[in-house]
């Protein structure tokens, strides 16, 4: 049985009164009081019925880094990638390039023109998707409901986003990755406690908006990247390509953290902007 809290209550009766103890047989323990019992008087035969419970301390070799809501790894010591997850993330990157030169055209082999720009925000919006789980599933609770909503707010930006593009004027990607970056930048820095207190805007609006947002501008720069580009075909599977980077750079939460893991999308951005390009 594990206490875990810090309930004064619990540990004054503890000091106060010694060892509880519990009967094998749950109804003899409606009527007891287990601080009250002492098994020593006792027959053994009746006394081995009876088990102790008394606060314990649990020693280790290393002092543990505490589970936080960022960081909810009880099964690390520290903050790492597990040697499993490394070779997880290798075996993983390897089947995948192994696939796309399985399934390449022998004609294309030698002249292949991969978008680094659509690879990038694959990878990138990846990891948005998976911080925007996270930190909603913390609020609202780890439900199919409040997995779903988030999926579907994620596809309705995408499709606001294809419309903007379609129908509202051409937006220079200079402004449109400002505004991305001052918006992940604003996720970093905002602590996830202040979210657990105020009315409805700090409670729900603001966390919603931080978390979601940004998909807003991503799917603007996808958008209007892909309408662009001389290659559809090499851009969306440039793109597809990145996400299972992305995929793959999730495992470095147990490192990071969630809330810095948004550092690694912010990287990613930039890449793509640096190379706006498709490589020859």
């Amino acid at each position: 049985m594990i206490i875990a809290g810090c309930n004064p209550a619990i540990a004054d009766a503890f000091a106060a009164k010694g060892p509880f103890w519990l009967h094998e047989t749950p109804p003899v323990n409606q009527a007891v009081d287990g601080f009250a019992v002492r098994p020593a008087t006792m027959p053994a035969d009746d006394a081995a019925r009876w088990q102790r419970i008394a606060p314990s301390a649990v020693e280790t070799q290393d002092t543990p880094r505490f589970a936080t809501d960022d960081w909810p790894f009880l099964y690390l010591v520290d903050r790492m990638v597990p040697d499993l997850s490394l070779r997880s993330m290798l075996i993983i990157g390897l089947l995948g390039l192994g696939m796309v030169w399985l399934f390449l055209p022998k004609a294309g082999r030698g002249r292949i023109r991969f978008d680094t720009r659509m690879f990038f925000l694959g990878a990138a919006f990846m990891l948005l998707e998976t911080k925007a789980i996270v930190q909603l599933a913390l609020l609202f609770g780890s439900t199919w409901f409040v997995n779903s909503m988030v999926f579907f707010v994620a596809l309705t930006l995408v499709l606001l986003a294809n419309l903007f593009v379609l129908k509202g004027p051409r937006v220079k990607p200079v402004w449109l990755y400002a505004g991305l970056l001052v918006l992940l930048a604003a996720a970093i820095a905002t602590p996830f406690e202040v979210f657990l207190g105020g009315g409805v805007f700090m409670r729900y609006v603001v966390p919603c908006a931080l978390a979601l947002s940004p998909m807003f501008f991503a799917g603007v720069i996808f958008a209007q990247s892909f309408r662009e580009s001389a290659d559809p075909d090499m851009a969306f599977g440039s793109n597809i390509a990145g996400s299972v980077l992305g995929g793959i750079a999730e495992s470095l939460s147990t490192l990071l953290g969630f809330q810095l893991l948004l550092l690694v999308a912010v990287a990613f951005y930039l890449l793509s902007a640096w190379r706006p390009k498709p490589a020859a």
